[in-house]
């Protein structure tokens, strides 16, 4: 059940690699001819974003901020937001996998559903290793530079905040800092 949050609506379209079978909502990734194949745990695929159209032997690929399945073996938790989720299969990320192919960046952490950022900023950050994303500002040459504070809804004594409300607060932070679009609403 993959919910999209924020994005780009397509973000770009791949050939898809002869006899793989692509499923729109999930992650997709590049094989090493550059060909869309579904996400997974195997070493050489680099995520591209989620899967939206697929037609005529091509996917249409989204980035954003969408939900995937937590895996049960080496789940997520909310203290791995800003940290980099691993790909698990095309539905679900994890925290630990065989080959470590980035999936994206960890926004939020519901249970059994991980909120991922795919944008390629994320994925691209994710490829960088031992390092935590947060909120960040960006320098022209899309290198991070310096966390932006975002406030985390557990702080003592704070009102609830919804989970849409904090979300909407890390896409306007990120996209003060350059890292995600602006709404087409916008």
């Amino acid at each position: 059940m993959m919910q999209r949050l924020n994005g780009t609506r397509p973000l770009a379209r791949y050939e898809i690699a002869s006899g793989s079978t692509i499923v729109s909502g999930k992650l997709a990734a590049l094989n090493a001819e550059g060909k869309a194949v579904p996400a997974a745990d195997t070493a050489g695929l680099i995520v591209i974003g989620a899967a939206d159209r697929i037609e005529n032997g091509s996917v249409e690929i989204m980035d954003g901020v969408f939900s995937f399945a937590n895996d049960a073996t080496h789940p997520l938790t909310r203290s791995d937001r800003g940290k980099v989720a691993f790909v698990k299969d095309a539905g679900t990320v994890t925290a630990a996998s065989s080959n470590s192919v980035p999936a994206g960046i960890v926004v939020d952490v519901y249970e059994d559903e991980v909120y991922l950022d795919v944008t390629p900023a994320a994925i691209k950050a994710a490829t960088d290793t031992d390092t935590t994303y947060s909120a960040a500002t960006a320098s022209a040459a899309g290198l991070v530079k310096q966390a932006a504070a975002v406030a985390d809804c557990s702080a003592a004594g704070a009102e609830p905040v919804s989970v849409e409300t904090q979300l909407n607060a890390l896409l306007a932070a990120l996209r003060t800092a350059g890292i995600v679009a602006p709404n087409a609403e916008e």
